[in-house]
């Protein structure tokens, strides 16, 4: 089968290419892997996933959301000066 044949929306890998890169078509010249949007030639050959194929790729996709680690945010707090130690009133700088 070739990208041309797919209609848009349809999930499918190509051969040769590793079993992880699922590519969806976004358009008649386009398709996108994980987001992004690249080019594609109408005569590539593709192969259409199954139903049994895309269940398996979104349980792959969804537990590996599940254990990549959350962001640490660690701020830094230091205490800020006071008015009186910095010299500043709330009206301006004490001479």
């Amino acid at each position: 089968m070739t990208f041309q044949e797919l209609q848009t929306g349809d999930y499918f890998r190509i051969p040769g290419i590793s079993i992880g890169y699922v590519y969806r078509k976004t358009s008649d010249s386009h398709c996108s892997l994980n987001a992004t949007n690249q080019p594609i030639r109408s005569h590539t050959l593709v192969k259409k996933l199954t139903g049994a194929e895309l269940k398996e790729y979104f349980a792959q996709q969804m537990t590996a959301a599940e254990h990549k680690p959350k962001p640490v945010v660690r701020l830094k707090s230091r205490p800020a000066p006071s008015r009186e130690k910095a010299g500043i009133t709330k009206y301006g700088t004490i001479n």
